[in-house]
Parts: C-alpha cells; structure tokens; sequence
C-alpha cells in the first residue's frame, strides 16, 4: 500500500517553480486560442511557422518568455518586428499559477494530501485561463468565442466535488449569471434604447464565471465589472483614447489570411520594409463597412464589457467575502 503524499513533504521552491514553468506553458497555448479560435481555425494545425517568411519554428525558440527576450523582440529567422503582448499572456498566466498554487499548495493546512489539492489547483488554474482568453479575444474582436464559455462552464461543473463546492450554488450562480445579463443587458435594454448593450458572449462569460464563483460572485462580478468599467471609460475619455479594441495586426505580404501569430511563431507585429497584405473586398462588403463606420460614428464609442467582467471575477476568487465588504462598506445604510 502506498503512502499518501502530503503537502508539506514538498519544498515551497519546487512548488513555486514548477506552478511558474507550468503556468507559462499553458501561456502559450492560450496564445493559439486567442489567435485562432475568432478566425474558427483549429487550434492542432497548422504547426508552428513564422507568419512573414513561413520558415519552421524550432522547438527551442518556442520556450513562453525567456524566446522573447533573448531574441530581443525579433524573430531570428527574418528580423521581424515581435509583439509583447504574446509574452504577456505567458507572463500572466504563470504568475496566476503561482498564486492558485501558493493557495491550494504553499499554504495548505497541515494533512492535506497532494493529489486533492493538486487537482484544485489545476481546476482553478484553468478557470482563470478561460478568463484571459476571453479577457484578449475580447479587447481584439469584441466578442468572447464560445469555445471558452461553454466547454468552459461544462468543465467547471464537472470538477464541483473536486473545488468542494455546493452543487446548488454552482448551478444558481451559472443560470443566474447567464440571465441577468441576456434578459436584463441584451434584450431589453435593445428593446429600449435601439441597441445592443451587452452581447451574448459577455451573457455566456458570467455563465462560466457563476458556474465556479456561484451567485454571489456572479452578481459580484456583473457589478464590479461595470463600475470598473465606467471608471475605466471615464478615464480613456479624459485621455481623449478611442473606445474601440485594438487594431488587429496587419499580415505581411504574402501570407494567407489565415495565418499569422499563433503559439511558437515569429508573433510578428510588423515586417520592416514590407507593406502589410492588402485584401480588394467586394461592393457588397464594402457598402456593409460604410454602413458599420457611419453607425459607429454616430452612436456611442464601444468599450468591451468581457474584460471588466473577468477581472471582477478574478478579484472575488481571489479576495472574495472581504472584498465584498469592503465595497458595502461605502453604504453603511446597507
């Protein structure tokens, strides 16, 4: 018979490193989701190339962060210009690792078992993946790929009795989460006003995130996430910043639409001395892009709502009932 392992049979050292390295490595492939999973590509094929010259990429330069700097921001197969922003994604994912790990592992009661609290650790570590995906697919494309939210909300669902939680709450917090956003903030705020507010992917995010978080940190997060929302508008408009996503990187010329910055890739934000790939769209679509610009310049500026949301749910994991307080706090009459 075996003897159970425990928790505090491991060094906090290993532990720390490994959640670090682990981390990162999902990193990378939450790149190939937020890439690929808007464009309905497959996130197997194709393998890892550079999107400027189509050279292979080698194992070694696949390495989440460290390829980066010691390439200096450049691909090293044509000198590509590299963005940071797949090194960020690397970077936050390992250190949201670290922190689940030094909650469910460092800082486990004394007798906890590893394989119990390894399991939540990797449930939790997942969940708050799903978070970044949807966070950056959102501010690129507004809009959240379901790939995320739904298996997503299935996973979590299916782990409750590893994360210990109450089947009620889990089931409350998803269908609560879903609703209040798809009745409130979609259909009848449209009915209202004549337009979208929320949109089904923040309706299908708050259904993942009450799923894990349950009622109270669904609700937590749909108002958390609004108020930072507000605060972070407030602020672009002070700073005159345009309240769209960001411009999707431009592909170099040559390469298909269909390829660009995945996992293991240049990640090439732009190609020194080559003009970016110029697509002639038909008049049909090019009447349907006159028709988006002139609605989008006589309504109001968009700011994605999936971001607040998930950085709210991110701050009840994390703090929870405390930080529940500490916002009721500024209503004593409450």
């Amino acid at each position: 018979m075996l003897t159970p392992m425990f928790v505090e049979d491991l060094p906090p050292w290993l532990i720390r490193g490994v959640a670090f390295v682990f981390g990162a490595l999902w990193g990378s492939f939450f790149n190939v989701a937020i890439y690929r999973w808007p464009r309905e590509m497959s996130v197997v094929s194709p393998p890892s190339h550079c999107p400027s010259c189509g050279a292979p990429v080698v194992w070694y330069r696949n390495v989440p962060i460290l390829a980066y700097l010691l390439m200096r921001g450049r691909a090293s197969c044509c000198g590509a210009k590299l963005t940071s922003r797949y090194v960020l994604v690397e970077l936050i994912a390992a250190v949201l690792c670290l922190a689940v790990a030094e909650r469910f592992l460092v800082q486990a009661p004394a007798g906890t078992a590893v394989g119990p609290a390894a399991a939540a650790t990797l449930a939790c570590f997942f969940f708050l993946g799903g978070l970044v995906v949807a966070t950056f697919t959102d501010l690129e494309w507004m809009m959240i790929p379901d790939e995320v939210t739904l298996p997503g909300a299935a996973l979590v669902l299916a782990t409750i009795s590893i994360r210990d939680v109450d089947p009620t709450t889990a089931a409350l917090g998803a269908g609560l989460g879903y609703l209040v956003v798809q009745v409130v903030f979609v259909w009848i705020y449209e009915r209202v006003s004549g337009r979208r507010g929320m949109g089904e992917g923040d309706a299908k995010l708050l259904l993942f995130i009450g799923a894990f978080v349950g009622w109270k940190g669904a609700l937590f997060s749909i108002v958390g996430g609004a108020m930072q929302g507000v605060v972070a508008a407030v602020v672009l408009m002070a700073t005159r910043r345009p309240l769209v996503p960001m411009e999707h990187p431009a592909l170099p010329a040559g390469v298909p639409l269909n390829r660009g910055l995945e996992l293991g890739e240049a990640r090439c934000e732009d190609v020194e001395g080559e003009p970016a790939a110029t697509v002639e769209p038909s008049e049909d679509i090019e009447d349907e892009a006159d028709e988006d610009e002139e609605e989008e310049a006589s309504g109001p500026a968009k700011l994605p709502f999936g971001p607040f949301l998930a950085l709210a749910a991110l701050e009840w994991f994390f703090f929870g009932e405390a930080l529940l307080d500490w916002y009721l706090g500024f209503f004593p009459e409450w």
